[in-house]
């Protein structure tokens, strides 16, 4: 009946749209513009691999999370412990080796520390996504090695409103955990003031699975924001507001038996600058970035099932994030020089910290204030009309204060160097090689506690040294009015690769060896830092098939695969994502949009020590969408189908890829329109 209904819903949003379509043309394939980079290059001119996000194609995959919705594109996975927490992996790594980002700064939450801890951005009202596959250190630090996800959301508007306004509205509803879902934004001005209200609501129950339903994965959340900036000939000056709250359930096994949640509370401020200089010979532009967050999140459950609830433990974090970017152009050169500054302070309280000193294995560390200050210089030079060289070094302090082991200071240095080069009117080469180093974070070098959460009791090591990591990629793309296509291919040699090493054996919640009688048995993991290297390809085409005067068919096929090895062990390093194969057709007319999609997850038996084989999957998904006129107000209504075939689908990535897979056949219907 479901499958009979999806059906029938999809075909009757083509059928309305083939009957009120007009004849227009749609739009040629465009690159866009890297809005993260200073130096703001066109997608088709950056050295390294990127990916953007915003318009009709982030409509079509916006999710409950921010891991989800960027799942399918080419070098991305991501993490899941339910419909709430989900977090960006890309090409293989994660956590502290991958930055997300909100408007170029930290989002000031504590996912990279444990898989059950949601990132506190909600998909629904974000602008545009970029994602920088590959190092980014030189920009925003060492703990972008990996990458960088950076979700922009226009709060603080940077364009004049004044003598109009208007706003928008979202709603959608999901039939696979009954979820709804409402945004809105309003924005005007006067004069040189422009200013922007917005909000939303989520809320949804357990979801179901080819498996059934999915025990104790309900959730709500909300957020309310404002901003406002002074917008000048040269410029503007803005400040934002946001509040987030999100109130969500850990599923499966112990956690659904304890009805395990987590509240968690985000208060953000920004301000943003940028002033053009007209009268210098050198200085251009002056960019200035400053955020500040105030984070709480409290893992409440009950003891073995059984009233009442208690509160576990309680994550607080502080911090204040700022980048001063002096945009130049001397000779022939033209770059940016900035300082960027993070100061944080995190604290957890209650009885359950991976700091707790479990057995004298580390030191019970209660809190930790850290400042990290850098200095980033990056230049770029066109050598001829064809080619275009650029290339950089960041040196960065990290320096941290700790209540109850000795403090640390530490030094880490990053660079690197690119080019572009046109080969003929539709094709380029770029590349780059770099160099980056990450200082290990406090989780990998103190913990000794449970981490209840995996189900695992983890063990850091004080003596780690700092990751470096010297890697290449190659970037081939095509472009043309009709074709857009990008072929890359990446090499990654670590030194001293912190990783969660399972062991076999296992320990109880207090750290005995082997279990006390009667305790919960946690399997032991070890950080340990190995030398590693990382290799593999990506690919993705758009192409433009047919353009006649009533509809365009564009065809998109992308894929992935990566590789990481522990090569001082000769063997596979643990939760490496899968190979991935994506088809898809999007059918375009003036006031209608259909489009399906296909992705196929191959099996992962590249298994590491103590790592159980993942089975592949495939998931078929479709989206039809017309646009319409709300009293007068332009809108949308839109039908997403996701997993259509109903298949089940374990994420290898996932510490709980058994008690929570994916969710099954869904039908999201939903509107939007602005006013």
């Amino acid at each position: 009946m479901k499958l009979h209904l999806i059906t029938l819903l999809l075909s009757a949003s083509l059928v309305f749209g083939q009957e009120e379509a007009q004849n227009e043309k749609v739009p040629e394939l465009e690159p866009f513009v890297v809005e993260s980079s200073p130096l703001s290059p066109s997608v088709s001119e950056a050295t390294q691999a990127w990916s953007v996000l915003e318009g009709k194609k982030l409509d079509r995959v916006r999710a409950n999370t921010i891991g989800e919705t960027l799942a399918n594109e080419p070098g991305m996975s991501r993490s899941f412990f339910g419909p709430s927490a989900s977090r960006p992996i890309v090409r293989g790594l994660d956590k502290n080796r991958v930055r997300t980002l909100q408007n170029g700064n930290d989002s000031f939450d504590v996912s990279a520390s444990s898989e059950d801890h949601a990132v506190p951005i909600d998909p629904l009202l974000v602008d545009r996504i970029e994602v920088l596959r590959g190092s980014s250190a030189l920009l925003y630090g060492g703990n972008a090695i990996g990458g960088v996800v950076n979700v922009i959301d226009r709060s603080i508007p940077v364009r004049p409103y004044a003598g109009s306004s208007g706003g928008s509205f979202l709603s959608s509803y999901n039939s696979v955990n009954k979820g709804w879902n409402a945004g809105a934004n309003a924005y005007g001005g006067s004069g040189s003031l422009s200013f922007q209200f917005n909000g939303l609501k989520n809320e949804y129950w357990e979801y179901d699975s080819p498996n059934g339903k999915i025990k104790n994965s309900m959730g709500d959340r909300s957020l309310i924001g404002f901003g406002a900036s002074h917008v000048m000939e040269n410029g503007y000056a803005g400040l934002g507001y946001s509040r987030y709250e999100n109130t969500y359930h850990i599923p499966g096994g112990e956690h659904a038996e304890n009805k395990s949640r987590i509240e968690m509370e985000s208060d953000r401020f920004e301000f943003r600058s940028e002033i053009e200089i007209a009268d210098s010979d050198w200085l251009q532009t002056i960019e200035l970035n400053f955020a500040y967050g105030d984070y709480e999140h409290s893992e409440i459950g009950m003891e073995e099932g059984a009233l009442p609830f208690e509160t576990h433990s309680t994550f607080l974090r502080e911090g204040t994030e700022g980048r001063i970017v002096l945009m130049h152009e001397v000779g022939g050169f033209n770059g940016a020089f900035g300082f960027h500054g993070h100061l944080d302070d995190f604290r957890i309280q209650g009885e359950e910290s991976i700091f707790a000193g479990a057995q004298n294995l580390n030191d019970e560390i209660t809190a930790e204030e850290s400042t990290r200050l850098a200095v980033f210089l990056i230049e770029q030079f066109e050598l001829n009309e064809k080619t275009q060289v650029n290339g950089g070094v960041r040196l960065e302090n990290l320096d941290r204060d700790f209540t109850g082991t000795a403090d640390r200071d530490d030094t880490a240095f990053s660079a690197s160097a690119g080019f572009v080069h046109e080969l003929n009117e539709m094709w380029n080469l770029g590349g780059n090689v770099n160099y980056s180093e990450r200082i290990p974070d406090s989780a990998e070098l103190y913990s000794a506690g449970a981490h209840h959460a995996t189900e695992a009791f983890e063990i850091g090591n004080p003596g780690l040294d700092d990751e470096t990591a010297v890697g290449f990629e190659l970037i081939l793309r095509r472009t043309t009015e009709k074709v857009s296509a990008q072929v890359t291919g990446y090499h990654t040699r670590f030194s001293d690769y912190i990783y969660l090493s399972d062991t076999g054996a296992q320990r109880d919640g207090d750290g005995n060896k082997p279990p006390a009688a009667g305790e919960e048995a946690l399997d032991e993991r070890i950080y340990k830092g190995v030398s590693a290297k990382f290799y593999g390809i990506e690919v993705e085409v758009d192409w433009l098939a047919m353009e006649n005067a009533d509809w365009s068919l564009v065809l998109s096929a992308q894929g992935d695969l990566v590789r990481a090895r522990n090569t001082s062990a000769n063997a596979n390093l643990p939760r490496t994502p899968p190979a991935t194969l994506g088809v898809g057709f999007d059918i375009l007319r003036d006031k209608m949009n259909f489009g399906m999609n296909l992705t196929r997850a191959m099996k992962q038996d590249d298994l590491a020590p103590n790592e159980t084989y993942t089975a592949g999957y495939s998931l078929l998904d479709a989206y039809a969408s017309y646009d319409l006129d709300f009293w007068d107000s332009p809108g949308e209504v839109f039908v997403r189908g996701h997993n259509l075939t109903d298949e089940l689908a374990q994420i290898h990535t996932s510490f709980r890829k058994a008690e929570a897979p994916l969710p099954g056949r869904s039908v999201e219907i939903g509107l939007k329109f602005d006013f």
